[in-house]
């Protein structure tokens, strides 16, 4: 029997940099911890001995476990006394945020199941009947927009009129998330941290926290290896570029015709973005100096090529700009914290 894990993490983008704690807590703690509760509900060890319905609730006691000890172990570093540097140790992990993607195969089964937690996302591609490739959402998007969650919140937080506005949770794009102390911990937590550690205020309406989950919700798919069956796992940069439908289509056309890359291997990108200044390229692609960013993309006709060994490049690649070669090394050559507002 072959099990295989696969994992996907976003440190959170939010209205200003928060940090990369979280996400690094979850590549060295989340494996480890899905592992232990796969194990506990099976008596041989194996996790094909139990039920998918038993599978889905370790994962989310996984989840669960592994953020309500970042969020005590932080808020105990907050209130009671320790070191500075141990303190801020156990505070970073807890006060940045993260959104968590899994996947867990079973190719006995042929089961593939996806647990989110936020707003990274995965999508299937399968061939149709027809041979053309179409694209399946195994998760859903858990922001403000999302109508499922402003009414699981509502229900959970009534008469907080102010609690979602604009696709935002009290200002946080997403509605669940590991971390983001901000808008889990108590307001004697968050005025503590504010007193020792000069802390920010509290968020504006904050009344009844946590307001955030790192529950997933799990889903459930039968593969379909005959089909060629693809996973495309991301966090929202590359959805905020791409639709799944044309990030399914690239990966079919990478699949088809990935020969041919072997033949016309990519660019030096770095001596490339380094040849013209940033401020030029952008202007060569935006006359008006008072044109957003989003607007230059617009404009520009996203040009898909086929030129990448890796299909996770192809994917970036044709996500920035594909044939456009002066916006894609404009782009990949803006750093932090300016690079957030445009990849």
């Amino acid at each position: 029997m072959r099990k295989i894990f696969k994992f996907e993490f976003e440190i959170r983008k939010a209205d200003t940099p928060s940090g990369w704690e979280t996400a690094a807590a979850l590549r060295e703690y989340l494996f480890p911890y899905i592992a232990y509760e796969l194990e506990a509900i099976s008596s041989t060890g194996a996790p094909s001995d139990a039920t998918s319905q038993d599978i889905d609730q370790a994962i989310k006691k996984a989840f669960l476990k592994l953020d309500k000890e970042i969020m005590e172990q932080g808020a105990t570093a907050i209130t009671g006394p320790s070191f500075l540097n141990e303190a801020m140790s156990q505070i970073g992990p807890a006060y940045s945020g993260s959104c968590a993607l899994v996947s867990y195969y079973h190719s006995e089964s042929q089961l593939l199941k996806v647990a989110c937690t936020g707003d990274s996302r995965a999508v299937l591609g399968r061939r149709n009947s027809a041979g053309k490739w179409e694209a399946k959402a195994l998760s859903r998007d858990q922001t403000g927009y999302n109508k499922d969650e402003v009414a699981r919140l509502q229900k959970e937080h009534p008469d907080e009129p102010e609690l979602v506005k604009g696709g935002r949770v009290l200002g946080l794009a997403v509605s669940r998330a590991f971390g983001d102390g901000r808008w889990k911990w108590s307001r004697q937590v968050q005025e503590e941290a504010q007193r020792r550690f000069f802390g920010p205020q509290l968020r504006e309406h904050f009344v009844s926290p946590p307001y955030l989950t790192a529950l997933p919700i799990v889903t459930t798919t039968k593969i379909e290896p005959e089909n060629g069956d693809f996973l495309i796992m991301a966090s929202d940069g590359l959805w905020d570029h791409l639709t799944s439908e044309q990030a399914v289509d690239l990966v079919g056309r990478w699949l088809t015709t990935h020969d041919v890359t072997k033949e016309n291997p990519a660019p030096d990108l770095a001596q490339a973005a380094n040849s013209t200044p940033v401020h030029e390229i952008l202007n060569r692609q935006n006359p008006n100096p008072n044109m957003a960013y989003t607007d230059i993309q617009a404009a520009d006709e996203k040009q898909f090529v086929v030129k990448d060994d890796n299909a996770a490049t192809h994917l970036t690649r044709n996500a920035l700009g594909g044939g456009n070669e002066d916006m894609l090394c404009g782009l990949l050559t803006i750093s932090p914290p300016y690079s957030r507002n445009v990849r």
